[in-house]
């Protein structure tokens, strides 16, 4: 087996993880109910981010995006704040999105009808897991965040939730911008 195989092999092994370490707690959403989910979706963040810090331009784009999306759920469970977001939601998307308005000023989360608009008004990528790099059209890690707001407002809604990337700093836009849809 090449070291190419053995890459993707191992990158499809570790995206299955989390859904077995965690089953019994995560079933496909972001909420986290115990210490020990969190601390698993911690590790699982850690690895996939360095891993993923040495292997991206080893993977095809297909296994790459898949795992980008499972560090983007992992990282919805490991984080404090997106936690206390879905747990003082109680269950209520409007809710959600004044909260998150609260974070991003109210302009930037807006919602018509089942579509959710979410801007992060800040000229450079949020997150301080993904490496400082020059933009480029379809940058993966675009895919890290938007599989984590999936996962916070699937969890809120209890319903699928779509969402797109429409621009982000990473991309060479000028700020990270999604659009939500609650099915």
């Amino acid at each position: 087996m090449d070291r190419r195989a053995i890459l993707k092999s191992l990158a499809a092994t570790t995206a299955a993880l989390p859904i077995l370490s965690g089953a019994a707690t995560t079933p496909d959403t972001g909420k986290c109910d115990s210490p020990a989910c969190s601390s698993d979706a911690s590790a699982v963040r850690q690895f996939l981010s360095d891993f993923l810090r040495k292997e991206e331009f080893n993977l095809d784009r297909k296994t790459l995006v898949k795992l980008m999306q499972e560090r983007g759920r992992a990282c919805c469970r490991a984080l404090t704040f997106r936690q206390d977001l879905i747990t003082n939601s109680k269950g209520d998307v409007d809710k959600l999105v004044e909260l998150m308005g609260k974070t991003v000023g109210p302009a930037n989360c807006t919602r018509a009808g089942n579509t959710i608009t979410l801007i992060y008004p800040v000229e450079k990528c949020v997150c301080g897991w993904s490496p400082q790099r020059p933009p480029f059209p379809d940058d993966p890690y675009c895919e890290c965040s938007a599989a984590n707001n999936q996962s916070l407002f699937a969890s809120v809604s209890g319903k699928t939730v779509t969402v797109k990337v429409l621009e982000s700093p990473r991309r060479g836009g000028l700020h990270c911008r999604f659009q939500i849809e609650l099915a």
